[in-house]
């Protein structure tokens, strides 16, 4: 019993496709013509994120609405600073504020001051600028030891500069 012949063709391309249509039944004789695969070089776009921008470039404005300081550069939003929450007692205060950038911000917590009741300014435990990238962050700051009633915190970045932000203990 004699077997028939089977020819496979396997097509692989773009214009092998509209040329699906003329193909017929392969004779035994015909060889199969080799197809031709069509590369696509493929790019790659890598783009940078601008550098941060520190809290203290004296390009920045700032402007505080209750709870929240929008941060600005030339009309720009930068980055957006909520106190989220603060914790007052009778030396001491904790404050967690949330940081919203649109682009990297670093942010100095040394220039968060604790004022009291006496009229002390005190720095936070925390010393080391945070950076922030695009997105969503926290930033916990701790201010213990103050010779009297916390009153409020204070956010002044820029040098010998005013107060960007106060917040009122409520």
């Amino acid at each position: 019993m004699k077997k028939p012949l089977v020819v496979a063709v396997v097509v692989i391309g773009l214009g092998a496709a509209a040329s699906l249509n003329s193909i017929g039944v392969a004779a035994a004789d015909q060889q199969p013509v080799p197809a031709v695969v069509a590369s696509t070089a493929v790019a790659s776009v890598t783009v940078q994120a601008p550098p941060a921008i520190k809290d203290s470039d004296p390009s920045l404005t700032y402007g505080q609405d209750g709870r929240i300081v929008t941060v600005t550069r030339k009309s720009t939003p930068v980055a957006t600073v909520t106190l989220a929450s603060a914790t007052w007692s009778a030396h001491s205060a904790t404050a967690v504020l949330t940081v919203t950038a649109t682009r990297p911000i670093i942010v100095d917590p040394a220039m968060f001051t604790l004022y009291d009741a006496e009229g002390w300014e005190n720095q936070a435990q925390q010393s080391k600028p945070v950076r922030f990238g695009g997105g969503t962050a926290s930033l916990t700051l701790t201010f213990t030891g103050t010779p009297a009633r916390p009153e409020a915190l204070g956010w002044v970045p820029q040098p010998d500069g005013d107060a960007v932000a106060v917040w009122e203990r409520g």
